[in-house]
């Protein structure tokens, strides 16, 4: 059964004269991003494919996510993650490779809880680094609305120095 692992991006920086895309993490954000790493592979072991937004700050969660998954795993950049509607985000799924079989997708709130609300039926808030795994019922281009299945989320925090 497929299974997608929604995360939302870390804790991120907002520094002046920066644009949106380019905001990088956090050291907190960096941390939290290792621990919901190790998180998603004590609960549904390393995904075989990231699909991410293009965001500085997405693409330094995956790092982290990879930190704590000690594995390299493949990304792909998807534009349509940054600034994504619910519709944006109900394709990128829909167009997943049936290939994989567990895949995890990083971006951004509100489209996420969004995503999950429609797939699941449960509203899961998913604050910075918010995670929720689902299993798709289906073939990836067949997901359903409301008929998948919730099997857990968390907001790992990592470690502060």
């Amino acid at each position: 059964m497929p299974t997608l692992v929604v995360v939302r991006h870390a804790k991120a920086d907002r520094p002046g004269g920066v644009d949106d895309l380019d905001r990088p993490l956090l050291r907190r954000g960096r941390a939290d991003a290792q621990a919901a790493g190790e998180w998603v592979a004590g609960s549904t072991g390393a995904p075989g494919l990231v699909v991410t937004s293009p965001a500085l700050r997405t693409r330094e969660t995956v790092e982290g996510l990879q930190r704590g998954w000690g594995a390299e795993v493949s990304v792909v950049v998807e534009e349509r993650i940054y600034e994504a509607s619910l519709g944006d985000l109900l394709r990128v799924v829909r167009g997943l490779d049936d290939d994989e079989g567990t895949i995890a997708l990083v971006g951004h709130d509100p489209g996420l809880s969004l995503l999950v609300a429609e797939l699941t039926g449960s509203r899961v808030e998913l604050p910075t680094c918010g995670v929720a795994v689902i299993e798709v019922p289906s073939a990836w281009a067949d997901t359903p609305s409301s008929a998948c299945r919730l099997v857990a989320s968390a907001v790992p925090r990592g470690e502060q120095d």
